[in-house]
C-alpha cells in the first residue's frame, strides 16, 4: 500500500479566520492551535513535526504574522511519504527572535497517522506572556524561562539602555550600572533643599541626605528653605537673599519709632508674626484725681512715665490712695477724728477714742420727727426742732437733752398752738436759736424762754422752709415755699420771685442763695437765685436766676445750699441732682450722682475751712450720708452699726469731728458718740 505523501503547511496559520480550508478528510492531518498573548508581537513561535524517518519540516512565525486582534495560530500537519506511521510535533516559543538561546517554552506531542482522518491539538497556555510588548518575556511556564525583569514597562529588557530611575532597566539584576546623569546636594537638615553649591554628580545619591533640589541658603535650619514663609526674626527664611522683607514697610514698618515704649522703635514680636513696640518699659500712671500723688487703690493704669519725663498733673506712679477724692487721705496722712480712714491702714480713727457715728438714745428725742438741726460754731448747744412744735436743746457735752416742745412753758408759739418747725440757724453772737416754720411761725430762744412772732405768707400751705442770719447784730432772713426772701430789719421786708424755695445759704455780709424750683407743680425746674446788695445794710435787688448746666428736661426741684466759700457753693435736690458754682460766674454745673436718681438729697453742709461737703438724702425710706469735694464723691464716715431704715432731714456741721443728722422717728445721729465698747 502506497502510502500518502506528508506535507507541513504554514500557511495555514490563520489569525481566527472562519473560512480556513480544513485538511481533506480522507487523509491523515493534524489541525494545531496555537494560542498566544495579544501583545506577544516581537517574539517568535515554531512547529516542527518528524515522523522518525526522513527529514523533519519545519515552520516560524515571526512578528508580521501575529495579530493581537485574534491570537491564534491555526497550523495544519499532514504526514509526509517517507515518514513512519507515528509523528512527533514540537511547539516551540522564543523571545525578540528566533534563536535557540532565546527559548521559553517548547512542547511536544506524538499523533498515530494510521487511518486517514484529522487530528487536533489545542495549545492555549504557552509562556507567551508579554504585557508590555516589549518581545521579551518574564521568567515563567514549565521551562521557568524569560529574561524580562519587569513586564510593566517597556523600556525594561535585556539589553536596553541603563537610565538613572532607581530601576534595573537592561535586566543584568544591577541599577544605573555606569549611567552618570545627575546633580545631587546635601540636604543635612533634612527639608527636601540641598545646601547651595557645585553638588555631586552621581546617578544614585551619595547618601540618604542627599537629593536632587538645590537652594537652601542656610542647611543647619529644617525651617529655612526657598518655600519656607517669611517671618519677622532677622533671617532669610524663604532664601530670597532678602531678610524680614515682609515687615519693612507701613506705620509699624521694623526699625521705625514708636511711643508705646520709652525710646521705643519696632522689632518683632515673640510670635514673629509681626512688629512690636520695643523700649525702656514705661512706668505705670494711675489717675490722681485729688492730686496727693497717689493713685486710687487696685486703680487701673491710664498712662505711663517715661524716665527723666515730668509727672503729668493729677497722675501718679502708685495705687496706695484709699479715696482717691479727698486729698487729706493717703498713705503720709495723720489719722484725725472724723470717721475715716485719713492713712489708708484699713483702720478707722484707731488710737483715737473718739467715738463713732452712731444714734443718740435720749428719752428727749424718742419718736420726734425732726426736721432740723442747728449747731453753735463751738459745737454747743444743739438744737433740734420738727413735726407738732417738737424742740429740745442740748447745752454740752455732758448733758441730756431739755425738751422745749410746745407742751412745755419754754416752747415757741401760742399755748394752744404747735407749728411745726423746718429750719433753725443759732445766732453765734448771743448763742440765740431762730426757728422757723408752719404758718410763717418764727422764734427766737435763749434756752430759757422764747420771744415767737407769726408773719402773715401769701398762701394757705405756704411755711418757712430755710433760715439764715448774717453780720453783728445779725440780720435774720428766711425763705418760703412760694419763692419769698423775708428780712428783719425793724420790720419784716418781703422780696418775691415765681417758684418755690427750700434752701437758703450765705455767702459773706451782702450775698444770698436762694435755691428750689420755678413754678408751683409738675414737673419742676430747679433753680438757684442770688440776692445780693451794692453796700451793708442797703435794700436787697431783685435775684439773679443762675444758669443750671446738664439739667435739661430734669423735673424736681433743689433742697438745700451751702455756700463753703465764694469759689465753690453746692445745691442738692430730688432724683439725685447736685450742682456746684461759684460767687463769680451765673454758669453751674452738674455732678453726677454716684447713686442717682435712687437718692432724693435733703440737706448739705460743709466743715468750715474746707471744700467739702456733707450730704444727706434718702433712698426711698432709708437714710444715706455722702461726702463730695471738688475731686469728687469721697468716701463717708458710716452708720454704726448701719444707716438707718428711716428718712433723714437735715445734716449741722461744725468740723469734720463734730456733725449732726436729723430724721423721722426719733433718729438723731451725732459723730462722735461713744461706741459701745467705750461706753462705761
Amino acid at each position: 500500500m502506497r502510502q500518502s505523501a506528508i506535507l507541513l503547511l504554514p500557511l495555514l496559520l490563520l489569525a481566527c479566520k472562519k473560512d480556513s480550508k480544513e485538511p481533506d478528510t480522507k487523509q491523515a492531518a493534524v489541525h494545531v492551535k496555537i494560542g498566544y498573548h495579544p501583545k506577544f508581537s516581537k517574539g517568535c513561535i515554531t512547529v516542527e513535526a518528524h515522523g522518525g524517518t526522513g527529514e523533519p519540516e519545519r515552520a516560524e512565525f515571526k512578528e508580521p504574522k501575529f495579530n493581537s486582534n485574534d491570537p491564534v495560530l491555526n497550523v495544519a500537519v499532514f504526514r509526509k511519504a517517507d515518514w513512519a506511521r507515528d509523528v512527533e510535533i514540537t511547539v516551540r516559543v522564543f523571545e525578540n527572535g528566533c534563536a535557540e538561546a532565546q527559548l521559553v517554552d517548547e512542547r511536544k506531542r506524538t499523533f498515530s497517522f494510521a487511518s486517514a482522518g484529522r487530528q487536533e491539538w489545542l495549545l492555549e497556555d504557552l509562556h507567551t506572556a508579554d504585557e508590555d510588548g516589549d518581545g521579551f518575556v518574564p521568567p515563567g511556564g514549565p521551562m521557568n524561562r524569560g529574561t524580562d525583569c519587569d513586564d510593566s514597562s517597556v523600556e525594561a529588557y535585556p539589553g536596553a539602555p541603563e537610565l538613572c530611575n532607581g530601576l534595573d532597566d537592561n535586566c543584568d539584576g544591577r541599577m544605573e550600572t555606569g549611567v552618570v546623569n545627575k546633580t545631587w546636594y546635601l540636604d543635612n537638615d533634612r527639608d527636601s533643599f540641598g545646601r547651595n553649591g557645585p553638588g555631586t554628580v552621581a546617578c544614585d545619591p551619595p547618601s540618604e541626605l542627599h537629593v536632587e533640589v538645590t537652594g537652601d541658603c542656610d542647611d543647619e535650619r529644617a525651617d529655612v528653605h526657598p518655600t519656607a514663609e517669611e517671618k519677622c526674626n532677622s533671617v532669610d527664611d524663604n532664601c530670597d537673599s532678602r531678610v524680614d522683607e515682609l515687615f519693612t514697610e507701613g506705620p509699624s514698618a521694623l526699625g521705625t519709632a514708636c511711643t508705646e515704649a520709652c525710646n521705643g522703635t519696632y522689632a518683632c514680636n515673640a510670635a514673629q508674626t509681626g512688629t512690636v513696640c520695643v523700649g525702656t518699659p514705661p512706668t505705670p500712671l494711675y489717675a490722681d484725681a485729688d492730686s496727693d500723688g497717689e493713685g486710687e487703690k487696685d486703680g487701673a493704669p491710664v498712662g505711663g512715665l517715661c524716665p527723666g519725663a515730668p509727672l503729668p498733673p493729677m497722675m501718679a506712679d502708685n495705687t496706695r490712695d484709699c479715696d482717691d477724692a479727698d486729698p487729706n487721705t493717703k498713705t503720709q496722712a495723720t489719722e484725725v477724728c472724723d470717721g475715716l480712714d485719713n492713712d489708708c491702714d484699713g483702720q478707722v480713727d484707731e488710737e483715737m477714742s473718739c467715738g463713732v457715728l452712731k444714734k443718740v438714745e435720749d428719752s428727749v428725742l424718742a419718736g420726734g420727727n425732726w426736721r432740723t438741726v442747728a449747731v453753735h460754731p463751738s459745737g454747743y448747744p444743739v438744737w433740734v426742732a420738727g413735726l407738732d412744735g417738737k424742740l429740745a436743746v442740748k447745752m454740752n457735752e455732758t448733758s441730756v437733752f431739755v425738751n422745749h416742745g410746745g407742751d412745755t412753758t419754754t416752747r415757741c408759739g401760742p399755748a394752744q398752738n404747735s407749728p411745726d418747725w423746718h429750719a433753725a440757724w443759732i445766732n453765734p453772737n448771743n448763742n440765740h436759736l431762730i426757728v422757723v416754720g408752719e404758718d410763717g411761725w418764727i422764734g427766737e430762744h435763749n434756752g430759757g424762754s422764747c420771744f415767737a412772732n407769726q408773719v402773715t405768707l401769701p398762701g394757705s400751705s405756704d411755711y418757712f422752709s430755710s433760715v439764715v442770719g448774717i453780720g453783728n447784730p445779725a440780720q435774720v432772713f428766711a425763705v418760703s415755699t412760694l419763692g419769698h426772701l423775708y428780712e428783719w430789719t425793724g420790720a419784716a421786708q418781703r422780696h418775691d420771685s415765681p417758684g418755690r424755695y427750700w434752701g437758703l445759704h450765705a455767702l459773706g455780709q451782702d450775698a444770698l442763695f436762694a435755691v428750689g424750683a420755678t413754678g408751683e407743680s409738675s414737673p419742676l425746674t430747679p433753680m438757684v437765685n442770688l440776692y445780693t446788695r451794692p453796700l451793708p445794710r442797703a435794700p436787697w435787688g431783685t435775684p439773679a436766676a443762675h444758669n443750671l448746666q446738664g439739667t435739661a428736661g430734669y423735673n424736681g426741684g433743689l433742697r438745700a445750699v451751702w455756700a463753703a466759700d465764694a469759689t465753690l457753693i453746692y445745691a442738692v435736690g430730688d432724683g439725685g441732682l447736685v450742682v456746684k458754682g461759684s460767687g463769680q460766674s451765673r454758669d453751674w454745673e452738674r455732678v453726677l450722682s454716684p447713686s442717682e436718681p435712687a437718692i432724693n438729697y435733703v440737706s448739705v453742709a460743709a466743715p468750715p475751712g474746707t471744700m467739702n461737703a456733707y450730704v444727706i438724702g434718702n433712698e426711698g425710706t432709708a437714710g444715706r450720708l455722702q461726702r463730695l469735694t471738688p475731686h469728687g464723691w469721697a468716701k463717708a464716715p458710716a452708720f454704726t452699726p448701719s444707716a438707718p431704715n428711716a428718712p433723714l432731714r437735715d445734716i449741722a456741721v461744725t468740723s469734720t469731728s463734730n456733725f449732726w443728722i436729723v430724721g423721722d422717728d426719733g433718729n438723731v445721729y451725732h459723730f462722735p458718740e461713744p461706741s459701745a465698747s467705750a461706753q462705761p
